[in-house]
């Protein structure tokens, strides 16, 4: 039952997320419908049946039961319907506020506006975030040599080891900065060159050693990698884990029969083995055992549902600029027009990773921010925060797909129309969004059924 509880509190999460999202798009339509003249009959927050209502300026403001979106309805149904009941080749029957009676440009603005404020809203989310101070992961930089774990490493030789250095070793400097933490080290030697010089803390001894890294082509190597303590700093609610009764603040002993002494010597245990985990844990001074059956991913690998305990360092935050906001959008869109183009030209390796339903989607969000909030409160808000950014620049760009019944189509549209300067025909309109709700449905299925393969996979 709590397991129950727990996902649908993931997916409302995530579908509260997504509808703010839609109704962010769908204010992007109504304040420039208004500007342009057009009246919009409904704004809805969430589809179906109406929870609650009022109305402003002619506008039916309202709740709907499903929040899975919104919509904004803009006049020009009844003329549409009465050109088509009289057969018209031109609509002769235009109300005043009507999507028929502006001009095609306003129209082109109407429809812009929607995806438009969902690039805006990018920006400006992505800039206070940007301008918040926050919390990085902050690992102490004890290293291992990966030739100790070739399970675990496809490439399982390491210069590092082959020039001195050894597993259990806590670099103190590299090539005389002082190192806070693994994270700085990492990202120090991502921009490596050369002979680094290591100065290192072994078994009470400190003492340099010059390495040099294999240059791979792609970079520089040096086949070190970060342990940590296996001590355990949380445990997922309603999964195996937790069921069986493991704890924060245990620390591991041994996993599957084997002497645990870091993370990297638990996951080679735990990976050995992915029908059963048995866990020898020290508890205050009580040794305890614990067994489950751990949870597989869509690889059919093990997916352990606890995390070892970590520190963090907090991160003094700019002032705010949009130009930071803007930068974070910019890369988020490149990325996703990028992703659009691989999926229409057929060169997508996995259309189930790139391209996600409703479903997947919000479960995903939940999921993140769940993980978040399991740290501190301000980790879990931020995390949502970040996501629906990404949620709005890809509602944004999918709804300028070039589709009819898309922002996108009807830009074209009224664009043939500003051009030609004649409407398009009644029958050829309502063709156009029959054939754009029908496009939209298909869409839909298809995301679904990729989102029910993608849970079929991770079952057992």
């Amino acid at each position: 039952m709590n397991s129950l509880l727990t996902l649908i509190s993931k997916y409302l999460i995530g579908l509260l997320g997504i509808g703010l999202v839609v109704v962010i798009h769908e204010l992007g339509h109504l304040w420039a419908a208004k500007a342009c003249n057009i009246d919009v009959e409904v704004f809805s927050f969430g589809l179906g049946p109406k929870l609650w209502g009022i109305e402003h300026k002619g506008t039916d403001f309202r709740i709907s039961i499903l929040p899975f979106g919104g919509y904004c309805r803009l006049k020009g149904s009844d003329d549409l319907s009465q050109a088509l009941l009289q057969k018209d080749k031109d609509f002769t029957h235009i109300e005043q506020g009507s999507l028929f009676s502006v001009h095609p440009a306003k129209r082109i603005v109407t429809y812009l506006c929607g995806p438009l404020l969902n690039l805006v809203f990018a920006i400006l989310l992505y800039s206070v975030l940007a301008a918040i101070p926050y919390k990085v992961l902050s690992t102490e930089p004890v290293i291992a040599t990966i030739n100790d774990y070739p399970t675990l490493f496809s490439q399982a030789t390491s210069p590092a080891y082959e020039q001195g250095l050894l597993t259990g070793d806590k670099v103190l400097e590299l090539n005389g900065t002082k190192i806070r933490d693994w994270e700085e080290l990492e990202r120090l030697l991502a921009d490596s060159a050369g002979i680094q010089l290591f100065t290192v803390e072994r078994s009470g001894e400190v003492f340099t050693l010059p390495i040099e890294g294999e240059n791979t082509g792609q970079g520089i190597r040096y086949g070190i990698s970060v342990i940590r303590e296996p001590l355990v700093g949380s445990v997922r609610p309603s999964t195996p884990e937790d069921d069986a009764g493991l704890k924060k603040g245990d620390r591991i002993l041994r996993a599957n029969g084997i002497r645990i002494t870091n993370d990297l010597a638990l996951l080679a245990a735990l990976e050995a083995d992915t029908e059963s985990s048995d866990l020898l844990v020290l508890r205050g001074s009580q040794e305890i055992s614990v067994s489950f059956r751990p949870d597989l991913n869509a690889q059919g690998k093990g997916e352990w549902n606890f995390a070892l305990a970590s520190e963090n360092r907090s991160i003094k935050a700019p002032t705010f600029s949009l130009l930071k906001g803007w930068e974070t959008t910019a890369r988020m869109t490149k990325d996703t027009l990028s992703s659009l183009i691989l999926l229409i030209g057929g060169k997508s390796q996995d259309v189930r990773q790139e391209f996600t339903g409703a479903a997947r989607a919000a479960l995903m969000i939940g999921d993140i921010t769940a993980l978040g909030l399991e740290n501190d409160t301000a980790s879990g808000f931020r995390a949502l925060w970040y996501l629906l950014g990404v949620v709005s620049i890809s509602l944004g760009i999918a709804n300028l797909l070039p589709l009819p019944a898309f922002d996108g189509g009807q830009v074209l549209t009224s664009l043939f129309e500003w051009i030609t300067g004649r409407h398009i025909q009644p029958r050829t309109y309502w063709i156009l969004q029959l054939v754009g709700i029908v496009t939209v449905f298909c869409i839909f299925v298809f995301l679904g059924f990729a989102d029910m393969l993608h849970f079929l996979s991770i079952r057992r």
